[in-house]
C-alpha cells in the first residue's frame, strides 16, 4: 500500500501517472495536467470514503510511476496507450451487456474473415463491434457468397483438398489452387467497403445475380440469392431520409449508468450495443473510442447538449470525426434511439423479476439472492484450476470471486475437479441460494454427490448448470432439461454467469502456465540462481521480453556477458 510520501519529488506539469501493483504490473493509469495535484486526490480520505476504485487503487499499488508530456493532448494520447497496451483492472470501467464480436481481417498474402471477441491481434483490420455472434457469422456468410474470401486457418504454405465452401462457390481456395493475387486482393478490398458500411452495393450485386441466375433458369441458385439477400434486409435496417446515406454516424442516448449506441453506417442501422458506466458521457466518450480503439466516425450525436473537454474533442477530429452535437428531439431517429434507450432502463432495473423468474422457471426453493458459479479449466489435464464467481441481486460482487488451484489432478478428470473444489468451498464457506455449476448433467451430478459427502442435500442448496452444445438448462438427478428461448432473460442470467465463470477461470490458468513457464526455463540456466531471476524479471517483465533483448543489454542487467550468453543460448530470441 502507497503513502503520501511518494508525493514528495512529484511535479506540478502535464503527464501520465502510473500505479503498479508488487510484481511492477500497471492497476491503473491516468492522465492529469498538474500531476501532484491530481496525484494528491487519490490520498485524500474523503475521495477514497467517496470512491470505492480511489480506496482500492491506493491499497493495491506498491509503486507510483509518471512521465511528463509537453501537452495535455500528448498525455491523453500516451495515457491512452499504455491503457490499450496493458489493459490495467481499474481502468476498465466501461461494462458490456454481453461481449461483443467483431469481424476481423488478417493480414498475410491470402486474408482471411472471421468473426473474434477481443482485439488481440496487432496486424489485420477489425470492424465492429457488432449486436452478437449471429449477426457476425451472417455477415460473414454473405461476403463469402459474394466474394469468396477465405475464413479458414489453413497453412498457403502447401497446397491440400478443398473444403466444403470451395465447392459451393463461398471460397477461391488459395490452399487449393493457384489464385491470382490481385483477383483475391480485390476480393477483400471489396469486403472492407462492405464493412465500412457500402450495403448497397452488395445488395446491388446479390438483387442482379438473382436476376440472371432466374434468366438461364437455374433455380437453385437464385433461390440462394434470393435467400442472401433478404437476410441482409433485416441484418441491416435502411433508416432512409433520416440519415444522410454518405456519413457515417454514432448516436449515443444514455441515462446513467445505461449508455445505448447506434451506429449507422452510410444510412443503414448496422449495430445497437448496451453499456454500463458509473460515470458521465465524456467518460463513456473516453473508454469507448480511445481506450477501446473503436471506429470514430465523421458524427456522434449525443443524447443531450454536454460540455466536452476541448481536448478530447480535438482528439476525436484528428481521427477523422467532423462534428459532435445533441441530436434534434423532434427528429424521428430520435425516438428510434430513445425507444431503444427506455427498452435497456428497463431490462437493467428489472434484475429483480428476473430473479422472481428464475425462482419459478427453475422451481428453486426462494429468490435466489446470491448465486455461486462453478467453473474448471486446464490444459489436456494440466494446470487444472477451479473459478468461483458470487452474483448477489443479480449483479456480480466481484470482492467474493475466487480461484482454486487443483495440482492433484494430472489428466483430465472435470467430475472430480468439481467435486475437490465443492469439498473444499462449502466444508468452510456458506451455501449460497443457488449453485451454478459450467456443465451438463455428469457435472452437476457431481456437485451434488460432492455435497452429500459433506452432510448437505438438495434441500439445502439447488443446483442447475448449462449444457454448452444447445444453451439448454440441465438439473440434477432425473429432472428433465429445460430449454429456453435464446433471449429469455432467465437464460441471458444464466449464459452471463457461465461467461464470467469462464473468463475468470481461463484467466488464471493462463497466469500459472505463463508463471510455471517462466520459472522453469530460467531455472534451467546455469549461472542464475534466484538473485538473477529475481532482476531478470523485474528489468524486463517478461521471458519474452528477455527473449527480445540483446547479449549486451542482459549483461548490463547481471553483470555477466558470459552468462548472458547462456541465457540467450537456452531460451533464443522471439519470433
Amino acid at each position: 500500500m502507497l503513502s503520501r510520501d511518494v508525493l514528495k519529488n512529484i511535479p506540478q506539469k502535464y503527464g501520465v501517472y502510473i500505479f503498479k501493483d508488487s510484481e511492477q504490473i500497471p492497476i491503473y493509469v491516468g492522465k492529469a495536467k498538474k500531476l501532484k495535484n491530481r496525484l494528491s486526490s487519490y490520498f485524500n480520505p474523503s475521495n477514497q470514503k467517496k470512491y470505492e476504485k480511489v480506496k482500492h487503487i491506493v491499497e493495491k499499488a506498491e509503486i507510483l510511476d509518471y512521465i511528463v508530456t509537453s501537452s495535455e493532448d500528448e498525455a491523453l494520447i500516451l495515457e491512452s496507450n499504455l491503457i490499450f497496451t496493458y489493459k490495467p483492472k481499474y481502468n476498465i470501467l466501461l461494462k458490456d451487456s454481453k461481449v461483443y464480436p467483431y469481424i476481423y481481417i488478417t493480414e498475410e498474402k491470402y486474408p482471411t474473415i472471421k468473426y473474434v471477441r477481443t482485439k488481440t491481434e496487432k496486424k489485420g483490420k477489425y470492424f465492429g463491434p457488432y449486436p452478437n455472434v449471429r449477426f457476425v457469422k451472417d455477415v460473414i456468410e454473405i461476403l463469402q457468397r459474394v466474394y469468396s474470401v477465405r475464413s479458414c486457418e489453413r497453412s498457403m504454405q502447401k497446397k491440400s483438398k478443398p473444403c466444403f465452401l470451395y465447392h459451393l462457390g463461398m471460397c477461391h481456395g488459395p490452399c487449393y489452387i493457384d489464385v491470382d493475387e490481385d483477383v483475391y486482393g480485390k476480393s477483400v478490398e471489396n469486403v472492407y467497403e462492405f464493412l465500412k458500411g457500402d450495403v448497397d452495393k452488395v445488395k446491388t450485386y446479390i438483387y442482379d445475380s438473382m436476376l440472371k441466375y432466374s434468366k438461364v433458369l437455374n433455380f437453385e441458385k437464385a433461390a440462394q440469392m434470393r435467400d442472401t439477400y433478404q437476410k441482409l434486409d433485416r441484418l441491416f435496417l435502411q433508416l432512409g431520409v433520416e440519415i444522410n446515406s454518405s456519413k457515417n454516424v454514432d448516436i449515443i442516448m444514455y441515462e446513467e449508468p445505461v449508455f445505448v449506441l447506434l451506429k449507422i453506417r452510410e444510412g443503414y442501422l448496422i449495430s445497437k450495443l448496451t453499456f454500463t458506466l458509473d460515470e458521465n458521457i465524456e467518460e463513456f466518450l473516453h473508454q469507448f473510442y480511445i481506450i477501446r480503439n473503436n471506429e470514430i466516425p465523421s458524427e456522434i450525436f449525443t443524447m443531450y447538449e454536454e460540455e466536452i473537454s476541448e481536448v478530447l474533442i480535438k482528439y476525436l477530429k484528428s481521427k477523422g470525426m467532423k462534428k459532435f452535437s445533441n441530436l434534434n428531439k423532434n427528429s424521428p431517429i430520435f425516438g428510434i434511439a430513445f425507444k431503444n434507450l427506455e427498452e435497456e432502463l428497463e431490462r437493467f432495473t428489472s434484475i429483480g423479476n428476473v430473479l422472481k423468474q428464475a425462482k419459478e422457471i427453475l422451481s428453486l426453493k426462494k429468490i435466489p439472492t446470491v448465486i455461486e458459479g462453478i467453473d474448471i479449466s486446464h490444459l489436456q489435464g494440466m494446470y487444472t484450476v477451479a473459478s468461483l464467481i458470487c452474483f448477489e441481486n443479480g449483479k456480480p460482487n466481484k470482492e467474493k470471486y475466487r480461484r482454486y488451484r487443483l495440482d492433484e489432478f494430472k489428466e483430465p478428470n472435470d467430475f472430480e475437479s468439481i467435486r475437490t473444489v465443492i469439498r473444499r468451498r462449502y466444508t468452510k464457506h456458506p451455501l449460497p441460494d443457488l449453485l451454478f455449476i459450467d456443465g451438463g448433467k455428469g457435472q452437476v451430478n457431481s456437485a451434488v454427490e460432492a455435497l452429500n459427502e459433506i452432510g448437505f442435500s438438495l434441500n439445502d442448496v439447488d443446483v442447475v448448470g448449462i449444457a454448452k452444445e444447445d444453451e439448454r438448462i440441465v438439473f440434477p438427478g432425473e429432472f428433465e432439461d429445460l430449454h429456453l428461448r435464446l433471449d429469455h432473460p432467465v437464460l441471458r442470467m444464466l449464459i452471463y454467469m457461465r461467461d464470467e465463470t469462464h473468463r475468470f477461470a481461463i484467466g488464471f490458468n493462463r497466469k500459472l502456465r505463463s508463471k510455471r513457464f517462466e520459472k522453469t526455463k530460467l531455472d534451467e540456466i546455469p549461472g542464475i540462481g534466484p538473485k538473477r531471476k529475481k532482476i531478470l524479471m523485474q528489468h524486463f517483465g517478461s521471458l519474452n521480453e528477455i527473449k527480445k533483448a540483446s547479449v549486451e543489454e542482459i549483461s548490463k542487467v547481471i553483470g555477466s556477458k558470459k552468462t548472458a550468453v547462456k541465457i540467450k543460448e537456452m531460451i533464443g530470441d522471439e519470433k
